[in-house]
């Protein structure tokens, strides 16, 4: 595979002129159209690729390299959830927002489902086909809760623009992973303002990392032949290994910037790095998994390469090195008198 990453000043090779011929020319709001195609092109496998085996708690998975970055902010939901119903909450509405192909809704439905809460869930995203595999996977989840009064809804919806419900209507708002990324520059601000706006209690992003590893986004890059980011512009290009040519927005940011633009709206309750070692040191099924699994005390340096992280986690010069930033705000704390009181009744 060929991984090129060039920033502001580097010339643009011919082969990438080929590939990315449209970028100069698109519309700032036709991104959205670009990342959908993406995401419905590789449809299952790009579950298959960011969810692993999909498993309802993530911290269990034993082949998804990504489970340890997904066990922390599973931990951060949890926590949240937690809180809710020890204040009292009896159904939980949550927000979804770029969810894919439902997988982190649907561990929320089942982990209110077993602390015996209701639950008002819906998901969105720009992506028609991935919108379609979150409606059949929540499906399956209604035969394992036969007396479920839970409402699961998927919709349609971009980011970038308003968000159709009122202020604090849930108490949980998701953002996970490259969903942030995906936007605009110019639009990421009025993003983080509307997820803030319609969340109660907590919001929880994460963000690809500024300084963290390449990522295929749409599927592994083992089944990326050519790879080329361009920072100047915003946008990355991959050729698959069967051909085809992708372009998408994609941005990176900083922690600081991060920080300050939900700080406008939110309390900040935790900003941290996550994975910063130990997606590095995965296994890949498909080429080295069983070799390192192997390997005599392999667990012992996984392990320690944990307590590493929760040591460095949380300083300035590390946030940005980890595979992903992750945010939690609470965007009560900046909410008037007013809108909190509203809140409060619903």
């Amino acid at each position: 595979m060929r991984l090129r990453k060039q920033g502001p000043s580097a010339s643009m090779a011919t082969a990438y002129h080929r590939v990315t011929r449209s970028i100069r020319h698109t519309a700032p709001y036709r991104s959205s159209n670009d990342v959908a195609g993406a995401y419905d092109y590789v449809g299952d496998d790009y579950g298959r690729y960011a969810d692993g085996d999909g498993l309802d708690n993530p911290s269990a998975s034993t082949i998804n390299r990504f489970a340890h970055a997904d066990s922390i902010v599973w931990a951060t939901i949890c926590k949240a959830i937690n809180e809710l119903r020890d204040d009292g909450v009896t159904t939980l509405r949550v927000l979804d927002a770029g969810c894919g192909p439902g997988t982190w809704l649907a561990r929320v439905v089942c982990q209110a489902h077993c602390l015996g809460l209701c639950i008002e869930a819906v998901g969105f995203d720009v992506a028609p086909g991935q919108l379609e595999i979150a409606r059949k996977n929540a499906a399956r989840i209604r035969p394992r809760h036969p007396r479920d009064t839970s409402k699961i809804k998927f919709l349609r919806h971009d980011l970038g623009e308003p968000l159709p419900w009122t202020d604090g209507h849930f108490h949980l708002v998701l953002c996970n992973y490259v969903v942030l990324n995906h936007l605009p520059k110019s639009v990421l601000p009025r993003a983080i303002r509307e997820l803030c706006r319609v969340g109660s209690f907590r919001v929880v992003a994460t963000v690809r990392a500024l300084a963290g590893p390449p990522t295929g986004c749409i599927i592994g890059l083992d089944q990326v032949r050519d790879y080329r980011e361009d920072c100047n512009r915003g946008k990355l290009a991959l050729v698959l290994k069967d051909g085809t040519e992708h372009v998408v927005t994609f941005n990176l940011y900083g922690a600081t910037s991060l920080k300050a633009l939900f700080a406008s709206h939110a309390a900040i309750v935790d900003l941290r790095a996550i994975d910063l070692f130990v997606s590095r040191f995965a296994p890949d099924a498909n080429w080295t998994g069983n070799l390192v699994n192997a390997l005599p005390g392999r667990q012992d340096v996984v392990q320690k390469l944990k307590e590493i992280e929760e040591t460095l986690c949380r300083l300035p010069g590390w946030i940005d090195h980890g595979t992903h930033v992750l945010i939690v705000a609470d965007p009560n704390a900046k909410a008037t008198p007013s809108q909190r009181s509203d809140r409060s009744r619903r």
